[in-house]
C-alpha cells in the first residue's frame, strides 16, 4: 500500500502525532541518501502543520518574522509562546518515545528533553526539571536557520526547529543557558566598544549569568 504523503495527511486533517511520523520518515529516508520532495516545508505544509499543533490561524510560522513568532520576554530575550512550545515539546516527546527519534551523541541519549518537561516526575529514568522557559528561548535561538538570517534551511518550520535544538542538546543539555549567557555578554561588548547604552543590555547579561549559574548548580546536585 502506497504511503499518503504529508499534503494527502493535511487534507485528510490527519493528527499532528501522524504529520510528525512522515516528516521523520522523509528525513530518514533522506538521511539513507534517497530522493525525497520535502513538501512538508512549503508554506502551505508549514501551516498545516502549525493548526494540527493547535496554533491560532494566524501563526503559520513560515508567514511571520522572529519578533511576530518568538517576542521580547520579560527577562529580555526572544521566547515561543509557553503554549507553542509545549505543542512542540509534545511532539518531540513523542517521537522519542515510538523511536522514530533517537538523540546521541556516542551514546543515546532518550532523556535529552527531561529539563524541561513539568518539574518533580521522571523522564526515561532522568528527573524532570520544568525549565519549559529555556526551551521556548532554544526555539527562537534556533529559528536562524529559517528565514530570520537569509539562509532559509527551515522555513520556520516547528519541528524541524525542534530538531536543530535537539541536536544541540545532544553535545550538552545545558546548551542553551550557556548560549544566553554567551550572546547577552557578546552584545554587551559590542554595545561598549559603540559607545552606545548598555543598561538594559547589563541587567539581561546578570540574569543570564545567574540563570546559568543555578543550571550549573542544579547539575552538580544532580550527579
Amino acid at each position: 500500500m502506497k504511503r499518503r504523503s504529508f499534503v494527502e495527511l493535511l487534507e485528510e486533517g490527519a493528527l499532528a502525532s501522524k504529520l510528525t511520523e512522515v516528516i521523520l520518515h522523509e528525513l530518514a529516508i533522506f538521511n539513507l541518501g534517497k530522493t525525497v520532495d520535502f513538501n512538508f516545508l512549503s508554506r502551505l505544509s508549514v501551516g498545516g502543520y502549525c493548526r494540527s499543533l493547535g496554533f491560532a490561524t494566524n501563526r503559520n510560522w513560515s508567514m511571520l518574522v522572529l519578533d511576530k513568532i518568538a517576542p521580547k520576554s520579560p527577562l529580555g530575550p526572544n521566547v515561543v509562546p509557553e503554549r507553542e512550545a509545549k505543542a512542540i515539546l509534545a511532539q518531540l516527546r513523542y517521537a522519542i518515545n515510538t523511536r522514530l527519534l533517537e538523540p546521541k551523541m556516542g551514546k543515546p541519549q532518550p532523556d535529552i528533553i527531561s529539563d524541561f518537561l513539568p518539574k518533580g516526575k521522571r523522564y526515561k529514568r532522568a528527573k524532570t526539571l520544568g525549565h519549559l522557559w529555556e526551551f521556548q528561548y532554544a526555539l527562537a535561538v534556533e529559528l536562524e536557520h529559517g528565514k530570520a538570517r537569509g539562509s532559509n534551511l527551515t522555513n520556520n518550520h516547528p519541528l524541524l526547529t525542534a530538531l536543530v535544538v535537539v541536536a544541540h542538546l545532544a553535545e550538552d543539555k545545558l546548551y542553551y543557558a550557556r548560549v544566553w549567557e554567551m550572546e547577552t555578554s557578546g552584545s554587551l561588548f559590542n554595545a561598549q566598544i559603540e559607545n552606545a547604552p548598555t543598561g538594559s543590555i547589563m541587567k539581561e547579561h546578570m540574569r543570564a549569568r545567574v540563570y546559568l549559574q543555578q543550571r550549573l548548580q542544579e547539575r552538580v546536585e544532580k550527579a
